[in-house]
């Protein structure tokens, strides 16, 4: 920040003005030669006060006061100066600036509120691609189960409206999550991150995340235990948000278990907090595994008990959107081998 704004920003009178500023420095400008004719008036002896002398010195003086002035409003222009280039480098490249915020006038209210638009902007920003890379994550799942379907369709011609039933029951499942995300992505930009969200039944909720997974489960032969309160769990988090990391939880529990084993789904409020736990038997992991799981893993990710595929970016990802949302997601494992429990808790 500009050495002469900052100084100014500490005399009383004009500390909380910006226009004051001006004025003040206006003020001093207009009367330096005023002062400065007073002063050779007082000091200079009588041979000295010619007329020629004085109107040359009051020319002097006003010229040099003149240019002093302009020079020092112009310095002042520096926070808004300083404002227009943050907001042109962050649209042209995305450069997150770091404006003074501690000015108490006009300009500087204004370098705070933009350093904060800009805050805010960059992390719906953030959260939308995280969303976005979360959605294209789980999309996997039910692709995979519709590509199964469908090599099943021509082996066993027996059970076809069977299995066309399943396929459009995942269609419908992934059209219908896919809409309500892309409803809250619109509210969203409409509101600048503040839509209004609706309150529903956590259990509710449950019932139906699990019934959209339903193939996935039936493929492993999983034994889904829905363990849910029977105390009325409202809450008015992003049920898209919230629907995107169930889904991965629940699709991870999947890919990690062995065939036939039990994945349970509890949920219950403690400590005045709603919590949702989704526990497997299968492959689980080691302590120190656990320091790095929630990293992104792209370049190693896991593969699951039937060889199945992993990104390594579903539980990062996971675990950033549960935290924007002022919630957190924990993982605990007893060791290798030993099932592992991924708890949301908000």
């Amino acid at each position: 920040m500009d050495a002469i704004y900052r100084r100014l920003s500490h005399f009383p009178l004009i500390k909380y003005n910006y226009s004051l500023k001006f004025l003040f420095v206006a003020f001093v400008g207009i009367h330096i030669p005023l002062i400065g004719i007073i002063f050779f008036v007082l000091n200079s002896p009588a041979e000295l006060l010619s007329s020629k002398a004085v109107i040359m010195l009051v020319l002097g003086l006003t010229l040099a006061s003149t240019g002093v002035t302009l020079y020092v409003l112009r310095r002042l222009l520096s926070p808004l100066l300083l404002s227009d280039k943050a907001l042109k480098e962050y649209m042209s490249r995305g450069v997150l600036p770091a404006l003074p915020t501690h000015f108490p006038d006009e300009a500087g209210r204004l370098m705070m509120l933009i350093q904060e638009t800009i805050n805010h902007l960059d992390r719906l920003s953030t959260e939308k691609r995280q969303m976005a890379s979360l959605v294209t994550h789980n999309l996997r799942t039910p692709l995979n189960q519709i590509v199964a379907l469908c090599e099943l369709v021509k082996i066993d011609t027996e059970h076809l409206n069977t299995y066309i039933g399943q396929i459009e029951t995942i269609t419908k499942s992934q059209l219908d999550t896919l809409s309500r995300l892309l409803e809250q992505l619109a509210a969203t930009v409409s509101s600048i991150g503040h839509a209004e969200l609706l309150e529903y039944d956590v259990n509710s909720f449950i019932q139906d995340e699990v019934l959209k997974l339903k193939s996935a489960f039936a493929q492993k032969n999983i034994n889904v235990i829905q363990n849910l309160s029977k105390e009325n769990l409202h809450t008015n988090r992003s049920k898209s948000n919230l629907s995107l990391v169930l889904q991965n939880l629940l699709s991870n529990a999947v890919k990690f278990s062995y065939d036939g084993q039990s994945v349970t789904i509890t949920t219950a409020r403690k400590d005045n907090q709603i919590q949702i736990s989704v526990k497997d038997e299968g492959l689980g992991f080691s302590e120190k595994y656990a320091k790095t799981l929630f990293n992104d893993a792209r370049k190693s990710g896991r593969k699951g008990t039937a060889n199945e595929p992993s990104v390594g970016l579903g539980l990062h990802l996971s675990k950033k959107i549960i935290e924007q949302t002022g919630g957190s997601l924990q993982a605990h494992s007893d060791g290798d081998g030993k099932g592992a429990c991924f708890t949301i808790t908000f």
